[in-house]
């Protein structure tokens, strides 16, 4: 049974168009990846995530991080779907996890799906999931376990352009829309504003936002207006 108190995290929020922006990915991958699609042939391909997705189609937060990271393993050396969708269902089934790509810290080593898990001796090493015997090197950092911060080892936040930036998606705050870390200004109201014509000071004063929080907000803005 889910955890009511975690709900926030699992209800839909996101729109197929709002993921794929937010991932960086084609509409119709993310739509695949959930509901799966036929080929030439009508030969079905199965979703990636098997869970399938709320009301509307739309997606949850956690979702949301899988379908980052999933986004992020295709961009890595042209990882195949193949590989991504059976290292998803390898890593659910071994590690018992409702959302591996939003539970566990992962990344791509070439062709291979790796995992961070602590060993008996307390230290860690990554496991490679499409080929399950073969263990990396321990203490590979993975770049986007830095942007997310968990909770209860699950996703939580998501700091998309690193936890240096002040754009953070949080589920919690502003109904999972891009905003400022601490302040919950959606960073689609300041790229609105500054199309009307308003200059960069002036939106920040307005704010009690420092300028330079601004600047950085309109360099992403595009991105993350979602």
């Amino acid at each position: 049974m889910k955890n009511t108190a975690e709900m926030w995290r699992r209800q839909p929020m996101y729109t197929f168009q709002e993921a794929a922006i937010l991932a960086g990915v084609a509409q119709q991958t993310v739509r695949n990846w959930f509901l799966g699609r036929k080929s030439r042939g009508a030969v079905e391909v199965s979703p990636l995530f098997p869970d399938g997705i709320g009301r509307n189609s739309m997606i949850s937060f956690v979702q949301l991080i899988e379908t980052v990271i999933a986004a992020q393993f295709r961009n890595a050396d042209r990882v195949p779907y193949s590989i991504v969708h059976s290292a998803y269902r390898y890593a659910r089934s071994t590690l018992g996890v409702e959302y591996p790509f939003a539970h566990i810290k992962l990344e791509a080593l070439g062709v291979h799906i790796i995992a961070r898990r602590g060993d008996e001796q307390g230290g860690e090493s990554l496991q490679a999931f499409d080929l399950p015997p073969q263990w990396t090197i321990p203490g590979l950092v993975v770049k986007v376990i830095h942007q997310i911060d968990y909770e209860e080892d699950l996703a939580a936040r998501w700091f998309p352009v690193g936890k240096d930036n002040p754009i953070v998606i949080d589920p919690k705050v502003s109904s999972g829309l891009p905003t400022i870390v601490g302040r919950g200004v959606t960073i689609q109201t300041i790229c609105k504003r500054k199309a009307a014509g308003q200059d960069i000071d002036f939106i920040a004063r307005d704010l009690a936002l420092k300028s330079e929080v601004v600047e950085t907000v309109l360099q992403y803005g595009d991105r993350f207006a979602a």
